[in-house]
């Protein structure tokens, strides 16, 4: 019996990589979606809810801290503390660095030591976005900023930034060449 659990996983190991299976199946392509209806209702509220698993623990410990929020890029976001608390346990918990998600790990290769506050001063973000004229982004009414992640990733709420699901409003279909 121990042999043909050996001989399975071994077969598994070998077989699975071979036909593609083998990210979908240890490693999962892009970001976990949002699956924390609080999370949802109080960050969803004012802007798309970004996955945890676009920034590392350490950024959203700062982000999370109770003087941040009283300034939150501008806004006035504090929370119940018990909220705060939850929130922050949550996102820390989903992070960049203790994902299993291929892009997770990107973000977190391109970061080193940083800590960025905002997902778009990561570095492997900005290599993504780099190739997109302004004019698509900040000139363009319906994006405006490289933060409206759900403008022009359509499947963004699921976690899923696939260039194939790249449709900038006004423009269409991104191609990156």
């Amino acid at each position: 019996m121990k042999n043909m659990i050996l001989t399975a996983i071994t077969v598994a190991t070998l077989i699975l990589p071979a036909l593609g299976f083998a990210d979908g199946f240890w490693r999962q392509k892009d970001v976990a979606a949002v699956d924390n209806p609080v999370y949802q209702e109080e960050c969803g509220a004012c802007h798309f809810a970004y996955q945890p698993g676009l920034l590392p623990a350490r950024s959203w410990e700062k982000v999370m801290a109770p003087k941040a929020l009283e300034s939150h890029f501008g806004d006035n976001a504090e929370l119940e503390n018990d909220v705060r608390m939850a929130l922050a346990n949550y996102l820390q918990k989903n992070s960049a660095d203790k994902a299993n998600y291929k892009r997770s790990r990107k973000i977190m290769a391109s970061l080193r030591d940083r800590a960025p506050l905002r997902i778009t001063d990561t570095p492997y973000i900005q290599r993504k976005h780099r190739e997109i004229p302004n004019r698509m982004i900040q000139g363009n009414t319906q994006v405006k900023t490289l933060s409206a992640c759900d403008a022009c990733h359509k499947d963004a709420i699921k976690g899923m930034y696939d260039d194939d699901g790249v449709s900038v409003p006004g423009f269409g279909r991104w191609e990156d060449d």
